[in-house]
């Protein structure tokens, strides 16, 4: 079904309108029209009645880790009384499990559960230490399966060895240069943390990264990070990126939440995307980021979970409800980052591509801008979509998925778990 219209419906890009009644015309994977409903009762176009549900645009998820799909359950081989010793006793040890048939099954059941939640583009952040070659292909292979838009980047880290960043350089910059013009599918330059790369690295990385290739780094979420920066004489982990030339505006700063007053003075000269997880920082304890200082922020999911305004209803709750300018932070912002890499994308609007989140929540009390995130917060609550439409194809509707057989493609992650699950405790 590639020309179908959706009415009876609340639409709202989420800050600029908020249409009651309203019907959306999605002709050739693209929006053709948005009105009031009776603007289209001649129309013999097949019509979905919505029933008065709330439609948002498609969400984005700006950090995720889809490698880590599969790990519920497993237990870590040692303590992790510290940031560092999760990282060491659960998450490198699990990435260097990784093979070919778990990367594509994590892939493919973090899509899927991102899908669910209204997730139509995913920046994804991978790491598999003893599969670097060809991993983002296979992540791209799931994207491609699921049908929804990514950003791809293999972190950078010394961990393994020389011989093996160089690998990892290699897989970065050889994806992002052949998928430049792609339309569902790009790439970044993916770094670990300041804390993972050496003096050495950072100048082969700056050597060797083209000019015009953005950076997607975790930046001071630990405050070993800040320290390891300290000890080198840096004033932190924002100006140990710009000392070495690779802090731009299109950077990705992931985290943020140890940093100095030069680090802040350099984010708010050169202003790079930066990313919070609410969610992942308070299951690492590893504190939050300062929402005075740094204003103007997106939320990810940094591989806890597909549900990205259930993110936001967490950061609300944790934040005491103080959060300026939410609607910013879950739409506009988002919609401007994802129409930077995919220009006729992003936005809810005539001649965009058809990127829905169409969620299950009816309003019954007056609904606007200015109550639309209170709507979100405690009527949406972060529960699942009705149906969510990517590039005007419909790929999850009333608990189904409709590009895909769930089942079959769950046998098959089911199978490849218990292998990943084996060689992990070996």
């Amino acid at each position: 079904m590639t020309n179908f219209m959706l009415s009876n419906a609340v639409i709202t890009d989420g800050f600029s309108f908020l249409m009651q009644n309203g019907t959306i015309e999605i002709e050739n994977n693209r929006i053709t029209k948005i009105g009031k409903s009776d603007e289209f009762r001649n129309s013999d176009v097949e019509t979905i009645d919505l029933q008065g549900r709330l439609v948002l645009p498609g969400l984005l998820n700006p950090h995720h880790h889809l490698y880590s799909a599969l790990a519920t359950g497993l237990a870590p081989i040692g303590p992790t009384s510290n940031f560092n010793l999760i990282l060491e006793n659960l998450w490198w040890h699990l990435d260097q499990t990784l093979d070919a048939e778990s990367i594509f099954y994590s892939a493919i059941h973090g899509l899927i559960q991102s899908v669910k939640y209204g997730v139509t583009t995913i920046f994804d952040h991978h790491a598999s230490m003893n599969a670097v070659r060809g991993s983002l292909e296979i992540i791209k292979k799931a994207f491609k399966e699921i049908g929804v838009k990514g950003l791809l980047c293999y972190e950078i880290s010394d961990r393994m060895g020389a011989d093996s960043v160089e690998n990892q350089l290699n897989e970065n910059i050889n994806f992002w240069e052949q998928h430049h013009d792609n339309r569902q599918i790009q790439g970044m330059l993916g770094l670990h943390a300041n804390f993972t790369l050496s003096e050495k690295t950072l100048a082969l990385i700056r050597t060797a990264k083209p000019a015009d290739m953005p950076i997607h780094i975790h930046c001071g979420e630990d405050r070993a990070d800040y320290q390891y920066c300290i000890d080198y004489g840096y004033a932190g982990p924002v100006h140990r990126l710009s000392e070495f030339g690779l802090l731009t505006k299109d950077s990705f700063l992931v985290h943020c939440i140890h940093l100095s007053e030069k680090d802040y003075e350099l984010i708010q000269e050169i202003q790079p995307t930066v990313i919070s997880n609410p969610e992942s920082n308070a299951n690492n304890n590893v504190g939050a980021m300062d929402i005075m200082k740094i204003q103007k922020y997106v939320l990810g999911t940094d591989g806890m979970t597909g549900n990205i305004l259930g993110t936001m209803r967490t950061h609300f709750l944790q934040r005491n409800g103080k959060i300026d300018n939410p609607l910013d932070v879950q739409f506009h912002w988002p919609a401007e980052l994802t129409k930077r890499f995919f220009p006729d994308a992003g936005a809810l609007k005539v001649g965009k591509r058809a990127d829905l989140a169409i969620t299950n929540y009816i309003p019954v009390t007056e609904i606007n801008l200015e109550n639309l995130f209170y709507h979100l917060i405690f009527g949406v609550q972060g529960q699942a979509m009705y149906m969510t439409i990517a590039d005007g194809i419909i790929l999850y509707k009333n608990n189904e998925l409709q590009t895909i057989d769930e089942q079959e493609v769950i046998k098959n992650v089911k199978d490849a778990v218990r292998k990943l699950h084996k060689k992990y405790y070996e």
